[in-house]
């Protein structure tokens, strides 16, 4: 697996992994934004609530995408580096959450109370995620 990554990635994986993560951490600022006009928090002329939650909904599954994807990279590639625990932590925290947060998206709707702390989690772990490692490798977490 680590050889079809380092070919997929022309052997610059901690710069596709970089990259990926902060398309990801970019989308979940776009994200708080679309969902604060979806909950009526912030009103625009240019975007109503219904097609906001819409877009929060399909930018929510590419992040979904990448986050996989990037996960899939840092094991097979990295492994379990003992020098990023917290790194390791969040990134497991992050696809926990998240996983339960589309269960309750998708299935436990009778959760859906939970949404706004689950989606604020999310948020909160991808960026811890995205800092203890492409943060630091942009120079930002130093």
């Amino acid at each position: 697996m680590e050889q079809l990554i380092d070919d997929l990635t022309f052997g610059n994986v901690f710069e596709v992994k970089t990259v990926l993560a902060s398309i990801a951490a970019a989308l979940a600022v776009y994200q708080l934004v679309l969902i604060a006009v979806g909950y009526g928090k912030v009103r625009t002329g240019f975007l109503a609530a219904r097609p906001a939650a819409f877009a929060h909904r399909a930018s929510g599954d590419v992040i979904v995408v990448l986050v996989a994807v990037v996960a899939l990279f840092c094991v097979a590639h990295f492994g379990f580096d003992d020098d990023a625990g917290l790194h390791r932590f969040t990134g497991a925290a992050l696809l926990v959450v998240l996983a339960f947060k589309i269960a309750v998206i998708r299935w436990w709707h009778g959760l859906s109370r939970l949404l706004p702390y689950l989606g604020t989690s999310v948020f909160v772990l991808l960026a811890l995620t995205w800092l203890t490692s492409a943060g630091h490798f942009l120079g930002w977490g130093e």
